[in-house]
């Protein structure tokens, strides 16, 4: 079906050069060779021409000169036979040899040409043939469409069932495509779970957009292989000649902008438009300034520190990234850290800041924790233990100190991964907070079947408690839940000394916000102590009547 134009292997498998036939063949033909040659000599040679010039040979009768003639040939086959075996032996093996070395150059040009897991076009043949699509398309067409394929949840697929079960479904994403394009589109495989298909651009925009749309559902439908139970999806980007580019850099370029835009809304489809050009560039300048931002340590950690609200009393700091960007200064988290996630730094970068978190807080009072946010895609990687505790063995920091703070997305994603790796932490004495309750995939059971050993209250329920009823409500249950669970809480985004008071007065066990500090860098954190320090002790009963 989907054809591999300019891929057609120069090498061709030819037939061997010698077989028993062919040397049947030429005992044959040496045979006549010798039969003609010998009654030549006899009869034309001997008879016709050397007689002439006064040469005579005794001659013998017609029919004993046939028996020579047949004696002689017979005679010269036979004793050819021993040599020519030999020559047939070491001509198959020469033979041989040459097979050998076709088949190695057909498979290296293949293996060059081709994925060597679906048998698809890999990226060089798909450049070859976009390329000579795009120089025969003349000013009136035929143009080219180019559709760009990410499988959506291949990762987790992969991370689950490992690469054996991960391979068979990449396979069957690939026939599935092939049943689905025209017979003169050309599929490729670009690598991971991304496909790319170049077709003729057909007259209507629409039927692109239908095709893609068939692709998606297509590719969500459940995948059962060797008992695998799988469930994907696709996202894709589409891009259009001459409209997005002329040539196969920027035609490929305006499909992965689509798909970019595409994947922030997964299993949809998008086709390229100009603006799409320069939010790729700066993604793409994101991530290289973050590359060089981690290695340069220029993320460097700030610190706000949460309140026990039954004495008013400093329990600790989280730690945040911030990123001050030479040229786009201040960059925020929201920004940054999903980028990271993408690009695979995320570890590097929790293992910067927590590495220089250990080293600032090892000089602060011994009573006062840090908490570090993990980030979900940390807690499907099985060596992220090893990594934390060695990060805390290099700066000698107490692991009783720390307090990991995870999202229930993180948990939902991998839910075996992730107890083992909390259960761990609870081990060695770690706290693990639930950050953002409230907001996320709110389970009892995730309270149940996880090590959780204290839950933060989201800060748009504690901002809007003061005028929406239903807040207030909700941040009433989740205290009363986690009192009954035995499962301590802070609450966030505290901005007035009032909802502190009344949260304390409600049974909430922290809080952190504004009220009390905004994030502050690792220098600042003396002064800030030596503050507290010098300021009278609350009265806890003017706290209370307040």
């Amino acid at each position: 079906m989907q054809g591999t134009e300019g891929g057609v292997s120069k090498h061709t498998t030819s037939a061997p050069l010698v077989t028993p036939i062919s040397v049947l063949l030429t005992l044959l033909a040496t045979l006549v060779i010798m039969g003609i040659t010998s009654t030549s000599w006899e009869f034309i040679v001997q008879d016709q021409l050397l007689s002439r010039f006064g040469v005579n040979f005794e001659t013998f009768g017609s029919h004993d000169r046939w028996r020579f003639i047949y004696t002689s040939v017979i005679f010269a086959t036979l004793s050819q036979i021993g040599p020519a075996l030999l020559l047939f032996r070491l001509m198959r093996r020469l033979d041989r040899a040459r097979m050998e070395v076709i088949k190695a150059r057909e498979k290296a040009d293949s293996l060059a040409r081709h994925d060597p897991l679906t048998g698809l076009a890999n990226r060089r043949i798909l450049r070859d043939t976009l390329r000579k699509r795009l120089g025969a398309a003349g000013a009136n067409g035929p143009h080219t469409a180019v559709l760009l394929v990410d499988i959506d949840r291949f990762r987790s697929v992969a991370d689950l069932h490992g690469h054996s079960l991960s391979d068979l479904v990449l396979v069957e994403v690939a026939n599935r495509l092939k049943s689905l394009l025209p017979s003169d589109a050309v599929l490729a495989r670009l690598g991971g779970e991304e496909f790319i298909a170049v077709m003729p651009r057909p007259a209507s925009l629409d039927a692109l957009g239908k095709l893609a749309q068939h692709i998606i559902n297509h590719l969500s439908s459940p995948y059962q292989l060797n008992g695998l139970d799988a469930r994907l999806g696709a996202t894709v980007g589409i891009a259009v000649s001459p409209d997005n580019g002329t040539d196969e850099m920027e035609l490929m370029r305006a499909a992965e902008a689509a798909l970019y835009r595409a994947k922030a809304n997964p299993g949809t489809y998008r086709f390229f438009q100009p603006a799409m050009d320069r939010e790729l560039k700066q993604t793409l300048r994101l991530q290289r300034d973050l590359h060089t931002a981690i290695a340069n340590g220029a993320i460097v950690p700030f610190y706000q520190p949460f309140l026990r609200l039954s004495d008013n009393s400093l329990a600790g700091f989280e730690v945040l990234a911030r990123w001050n960007h030479p040229i786009r200064g201040f960059i925020s988290p929201d920004a940054f850290i999903p980028v990271a996630e993408e690009i695979g730094l995320i570890g590097q970068l929790t293992t910067a800041i927590l590495r220089q978190a250990c080293l600032d807080a090892s000089k602060w009072p011994q009573n006062l924790k840090i908490s570090v946010n993990l980030s979900p895609v940390q807690l499907k990687e099985v060596s992220l233990p090893d990594q934390i505790y060695r990060t805390l063995r290099t700066a000698g920091f107490p692991p009783q100190r720390l307090e990991i703070e995870i999202t229930e997305t993180g948990l939902v994603n991998d839910v075996t991964t992730a107890r083992a790796i909390l259960t761990n932490f609870r081990t060695a004495g770690i706290e693990v907070a639930l950050d953002d309750f409230g907001t996320g995939y709110s389970s009892l059971q995730n309270l149940r079947s996880f090590p959780v050993t204290k839950l933060k209250i989201d800060k748009s329920f504690v901002r809007s408690m003061n005028t929406d009823p239903q807040s207030k409500s909700l941040v009433v249950g989740i205290l009363a839940m986690s009192k009954s669970l035995g499962i301590l809480t802070t609450a966030e985004g505290i901005e007035e000394a009032g909802e502190g008071v009344w949260l304390g007065s409600i049974g909430c066990d922290y809080g952190q916000g504004y009220c009390y500090a905004k994030p502050m860098r690792g220098e600042e954190v003396p002064a800030f102590l030596n503050s507290r320090a010098a300021a009278p002790a609350p009265d806890a009963g003017a706290r209370q009547r307040a």
